[in-house]
């Protein structure tokens, strides 16, 4: 077998440090004044351990266990009462978690993950293989009902067990012993260990117990990863706290992690609540509120932005209506003035796009790739013209479908509109479809023209490019498109010419028009600065972030320090 170890580059110090001062924590940190319930002691400047509390806002969804539900589970929550088998940490480079460390055979097919020993979970039974093929199967078993089954189909048999067309033994997870976990893909599959950051386990005698509500009450929940379920109050709040079962790599500073819960139709003012040290992180969700932090010197030293790996584009039917022509679709891509729509709809918000790769996401070739589509309104009209529709002549009015969007894209939307009014002089009207409608729609390739956003999975290029192949949403299909992108996936072993593959085919994609490329959303958050954690330090890419717990371990490496010890006692 082929070993393949963790990706560590530039962050093999950063990494040795933080496992020093997570897990073992030797005399080094002598002049520490305090050690917490975990019996850890907290670096020299961190505040007492009753401060060690971080408070936030998040959405009231019904449970707390990934392989029950995706769309409804208590994020970020979910992500520090259970141990996948990888995490990742800022730089995006793969840290072990439960698995220590994982091989691939030479086919690129059978990946094995070594389980560490000593894992238990938090009612003290062990954590071990079996665990994580009982949370596979759970999920792909049609009866839980799983909402986000598509995302593991590179899994040997996942489309044929949850379709009841195989037996759940024959999905591609097996243990080969307590401490072995192996998982079989229908195709070579370079990028399963990034795929498998998502692999909270879940617990089968707590479940076979007390059901799908195991996860909801701190009685019946147990926990495998660095927090366990404290307090849940419906409506109101959760409450987390640091795990002393908890014998993985990431044993954390803090005591707490204090969730404020909110509704969908009722967002709570997240500025106000971070003004009157309610919270202690947020994103920002309104130019007002940015415009406001911007306005506020002491504030806009506590805000941070990035770029989403996200992209929103127009995608066409290019199969039965006017975007069969593909000057038509040159005509849109030209027409569309993207630093004018960041500047103005989408100020503070929008970074402009010209490819599906977001700037920072590997393979991106953002630079290379804009002048394919750049804004050039002479040529707009010319490709329009050339394509039968001089000035607009002859051109139908068409609606352009919108997936519930909130303010923001709607403006965004309304300023494309005019622009293709005043460049191209043609009619497009805005409909904002109910999600399951457009999604239904848009499987089903019937809308003729769309603006739709996509956010990534995970870290690979194989994500956000095969969005794209023929088999999938968008009503184009370029042959040559496709078969790059499968040499791409299968390729194992070369992760150099792997993304060389990626590069050309997001080349086609942006050459041949399948998608018009808008913007990348930016991200305005705002956090405390007695917040301190290596995960909230600049990455390799240039960007500072706070993404959640599932992608930097945020919660598990930060401590709050102790020289803001008065405006912490005030903020509780």
């Amino acid at each position: 077998m082929t070993r393949l170890r963790p990706t560590f580059p530039l962050t093999l110090i950063a990494f040795l440090l933080l496992a020093i001062l997570s897990v073992s924590h030797p005399p080094l940190l002598g002049n520490s004044r305090y050690v917490n319930r975990l019996g850890i002691p907290l670096p020299p400047d961190a505040a007492p351990p009753e401060e060690q509390v971080l408070t936030m806002f998040t959405l009231d969804n019904p449970y707390m266990e990934w392989f029950k539900t995706s769309y409804k589970v208590a994020s970020p929550a979910v992500f520090l009462v259970s141990e996948p088998l990888i995490r990742v940490d800022h730089n995006f480079d793969l840290l072990p978690a439960a698995a220590e460390r994982w091989d691939v055979s030479p086919d690129g097919r059978t990946w094995t993950f070594r389980i560490r020993r000593g894992l238990v979970w938090s009612d003290g039974t062990p954590l071990n293989a079996h665990d994580y093929v009982y949370s596979f199967r759970r999920a792909a078993d049609p009866n839980t009902g799983y909402d986000y089954g598509w995302y593991y189909l590179p899994i040997q048999n996942w489309d044929a067990v949850s379709a009841r067309r195989k037996p759940l033994e024959a999905l591609g997870v097996r243990a080969l012993d307590d401490l072995t976990f192996q998982v079989t893909t229908d195709a070579p599959a370079p990028y399963l260990p990034a795929l498998l950051i998502y692999s909270y386990v879940s617990p089968k005698r707590a479940i076979t117990r007390y059901g799908d509500a195991w996860s909801t009450r701190p009685e019946t929940s147990v926990s495998s990863g660095p927090f366990l379920l404290k307090e849940w109050s419906k409506g109101e709040r959760i409450v987390l706290e640091s795990n002393p079962a908890y014998r993985g790599p990431f044993r954390p500073y803090l005591e707490r992690v204090i969730y404020k819960v909110y509704i969908v139709g009722v967002p709570p003012p997240v500025l106000a609540a971070y003004e009157g040290r309610e919270i202690d992180s947020t994103d920002l969700t309104t130019q007002a509120e940015v415009a406001r932090v911007y306005s506020d010197p002491q504030l806009r030293g506590q805000l941070n932005n990035y770029t989403d790996f996200m992209t929103y584009y127009l995608t066409m039917d290019t199969y039965r209506s006017v975007f069969k022509d593909k000057r038509v679709r040159q005509a849109f891509s030209h027409a569309i003035d993207r630093d004018a729509l960041c500047n103005s709809a989408l100020k503070h918000f929008g970074v402009p796009a010209y490819a599906m790769l977001p700037p920072g996401f590997p393979a991106a070739s953002q630079e290379r790739l804009a002048s394919i589509q750049r804004y050039d309104p002479a040529l707009a009209r010319r490709r329009l013209a050339e394509a039968g529709y001089p000035n607009g002549r002859g051109f139908p009015v068409l609606e352009m479908w919108l997936r519930n969007e909130g303010t923001v894209p709607r403006t965004a939307a309304e300023a494309i509109q005019a622009m293709l009014k005043r460049v191209l002089n043609i009619q497009v009207e805005i409909r904002n479809i109910e999600a399951k409608a457009f999604m239904d729609a848009l499987n089903t390739h019937r809308i003729v023209l769309t603006m739709v956003p996509y956010q990534y999975d995970y870290f690979d290029p194989s994500n956000l490019l095969g969005l794209w192949m023929s088999n999938g949403r968008h009503a184009w299909k370029n042959d040559e498109f496709d078969r790059t992108v499968q040499r791409a996936n299968a390729l194992i072993g070369n992760e150099k010419e792997r993304m060389r593959l990626y590069q050309q085919a997001e080349r086609l994609l942006v050459e041949d028009v399948g998608g018009v490329f808008l913007w990348h959303p930016r991200v305005n958050q705002v956090w405390r600065p007695y917040l301190i954690s290596p995960a909230l330090g600049v990455n390799r890419y240039g960007q500072r972030f706070w993404r959640t717990d599932k992608l930097q371990n945020i919660s598990t490496t930060l401590y709050v320090r102790r020289k803001d010890h008065a405006l912490i006692r005030a903020s509780r």
